[in-house]
């Protein structure tokens, strides 16, 4: 569960990257210097979880699923934002799931 979340992960937050970069260039014109960080910093922190999801999965989890979320408040849930919500919200919840097998699992003696 916890390697699916991973995947999910990265590829969503790769290619909300790709969608903040030009969100970057569109904050340059324009010169809003707080849609310069969002659309940067959300897709950071989608990696981040992604990253960390396998390690800590409830923390990796809720990172992306508060992109996910943020995404779908900010840009609405359309054709451009699909692809990179359905990838975060599917890993969050994989990484969720992920939480509840470590729980599962007995412990094991050394």
């Amino acid at each position: 569960m916890k390697t699916g979340a991973l995947v999910l992960g990265i590829i969503g937050g790769l290619i909300a990257l790709l969608y903040g970069f030009a969100g970057y260039a569109l904050g340059s014109v324009t010169g809003g210097a707080g849609l310069k960080m969002l659309s940067v910093g959300l897709p950071v922190a989608a990696l981040i979880g992604a990253g960390i999801v396998k390690a800590n999965p409830s923390i990796g989890a809720a990172l992306m699923g508060i992109v996910a979320i943020a995404l779908v408040l900010i840009l609405g849930f359309n054709l451009f934002t699909l692809i990179p919500v359905v990838l975060l919200g599917l890993g969050a919840f994989l990484g969720f799931l992920g939480l509840q097998e470590d729980m599962r699992k007995p412990a094991q003696g050394t």
